[in-house]
This record gives structure tokens, sequence and C-alpha cells, in this order.
């Protein structure tokens, strides 16, 4: 096999890249709210979330539909250059190419980031997609049109759909899902889920209940490769409109001097300013309100029993008018952020 390793190489490529009710015990929106329909912004920047919340507006459900059809997709299609959608993943991955004709790649470098190796013969390399075609059928595409399926196997939006892989991994990874098998380095298991999670959620593709514990286990992980703590883009949606539950995300980003995170909480209400959901600040001052119904949101961060005041998010800053966050099936409203205040004692 004519492969070496080139972990600075592969390194450099890493780093570039229902509702619940709560009825009980908790405060009640005031009913003289003020509010204000101006863009959110803040941390995690708009457009940027993380592995768990983007899985989180994945439908949970079994793998269904009829017996599995490859040639449903219509992969791979001809460009409009003349070439097939696996000849252009071919040769835009390539470095230094040595081409025999516009379209056929003979000799190059492919860094295969899952398989930590760079490959120079065409045969040992395969274009992949990273959602298996099977995957993607009994997720979804099953019941989409002949159009649908052929987008989404021939992908070219983003680096994504379509990766590079070694021969051995592919053969060895068929069609399964990260409950069966994940690349042969623990490093890029991260950025494996990412990505995974990305194509799934642009495709409006379902996660059955395995696969979801396996995705999260790897997304939520935070003593070896912080998968936790790295932001991922939020993807434009392939099938429009989504399907899946809403998220909102961010942090609380200042405090009162010595007032500690652990302790506060931030909610979502509705439109009607009925409770729906409630979830703790993390240690780091993150937060992520998933599980969301389509709809208008406001957004009220407390300071329990911190010292520090509680207040509505304000695109305006502390105190200004409570920010409209509307949220359709699917996405992800990033960037909710507050500097919480000390609570002003007469």
């Amino acid at each position: 096999m004519h492969c070496t390793m080139l972990a600075t190489a592969i390194s450099l490529a890493l780093c570039a890249s229902g509702a619940a009710g709560f009825t009980e015990g908790l405060p009640v929106a005031p009913t003289a709210l003020q509010v204000s329909d101006a863009p959110s912004d803040g941390y995690p920047p708009r457009g940027i979330t993380t592995g768990r919340a983007l899985l989180n507006t994945l439908v949970k459900r079994a793998p269904e539909g009829p017996e599995f059809r490859e040639a449903a997709f219509d992969y791979p299609v001809v460009g409009p250059h003349g070439c097939t959608t696996e000849e252009h993943v071919l040769i835009a991955s390539a470095s230094d190419p040595t081409m025999s004709s516009p379209c056929t790649v003979v000799k190059a470098q492919w860094p295969a980031v899952w398989d930590m190796h760079v490959f120079e013969d065409p045969a040992e390399v395969d274009v992949a997609h990273l959602v298996p075609l099977e995957e993607a059928w009994h997720s979804g595409a099953w019941a989409w049109t002949p159009e649908q399926r052929r987008d989404f196997a021939n992908d070219l939006t983003n680096s994504l759909t379509l990766t590079i892989l070694s021969t051995g991994s592919n053969e060895e990874r068929g069609s399964s899902d990260p409950t069966h098998w994940w690349p042969p380095y623990f490093g890029v298991h991260c950025k494996y889920a990412q990505e995974w999670v990305r194509i799934k959620a642009r495709w409006n593709l379902s996660v059955d209940p395995a696969e979801y514990d396996a995705l999260m286990i790897q997304l939520d992980e935070a003593e070896t490769n912080m998968c936790r703590n790295i932001p991922i883009g939020v993807p434009p949606l392939g099938l429009d409109p989504g399907v899946g539950p809403a998220a909102i995300v961010g942090a609380v980003v200042a405090g009162p001097p010595g007032v500690p995170f652990k302790g506060m909480t931030v909610q979502a209400y509705d439109a009607d300013q009925s409770l729906v959901r409630e979830t703790p600040i993390l240690l780091e001052g993150d937060f992520e309100l998933t599980g969301l119904p389509p709809g208008d949101y406001t957004v009220k961060f407390l300071g329990g029993t911190t010292g520090a005041a509680d207040q509505w998010y304000s695109a305006a800053g502390p105190g200004g008018p409570a920010t409209v966050i509307p949220l359709s099936a699917g996405r992800v409203a990033s960037g909710i952020k507050a500097g919480m205040t000390a609570v002003v004692t007469p």
C-alpha cells in the first residue's frame, strides 16, 4: 500500500474544520412583558451551535421504509464539466494530481482524515457518503422524491456529504451508523460525530435510539477530546422546511464578581408566556434549550441563589426589552447571551 502517515497535515485539517411542561415551583412570566424583535447576537456566534444541540433537533425513531434500493439515488451524475460526482470529489480532494484526462486522476495525494493517512494510489481510496445511502434510506430518504434522493447523493455544497475513505475502511464500515462503526483513530471521533449530525440535520434525516446514544456519548465527551466544547456550524437545509424539534443555545458570558455560573438556570417561554423548557447553566456558562416546538420564544435567565438578578434575554443588553426568538422546525437559534448583574438591595 502506497501511503504515508501525515499527522501534521491531518491535524491542521481537523483544526480547520417534545416540549416538557413545568408547572410546580417555578416563577411565572410577567403578564406585561415588553418585547423587541431586534436580531440576536452573542455567543456562540449566530450560525454556530454544539453537536449536542444539533443532535437534539433530529427526529428520533426506529429505521423504517421498504427494502433499500441503491439505484433510487441516481449516483453518480455527470456534472456541467463532463465529470461525474465521484470524479469531481477525487479531483477536488487531491493534492498535486497527475491527470490522464480532464476527469481522471492517475496519481495524487489524498488526505483521508478518517484513516489519518495520505494515499497516493487512486485504487486505495473510495469516494464515500459519510452517511451511507442505505442509512439515509432507512432514516427517511425512502419517502423522498427521486430528485431529492439525487440531490442528497450528489451533494457538493460542502465537503461533508461525500468524503475520502480508504477502500479498507469503506468496506469495513459498509452501511453502519456510529452504533457499530467509528473511524480507527479516536482523535477524529468527535469530528466524525459532528459531521454525521450536520448531514442528518441538513437533510432532515432521523436517528434511531441506539444511534442517538452512541453519538451523544461522543458529542458530550469532556475529558479527552473535549467534544462538548467544540462548536459546529448550523448547516443550510437541503430539504426545507425542517421537521424536528428546535433549540436555543448560548451562554452567560459575564456575572457579578465572584458569582459562579453554576446555580443559574435559563428558561424558554412561548408566545403565550407559558414556560416550555428550563435547563441549568453549565459550569462554563453554556446552556442548551432543546426539544422546542416551532414558535416564538423569549428567554429568561434566573440567578437562583447565586446573588445574580433575574433578567430576560435582550439584544439591547441587560434591562432592555425581551427579544423574541422565532424558531422553525429543526432549526437552532444561537448567540443567545446574557451578562448577569448583581441583585440590587435597598
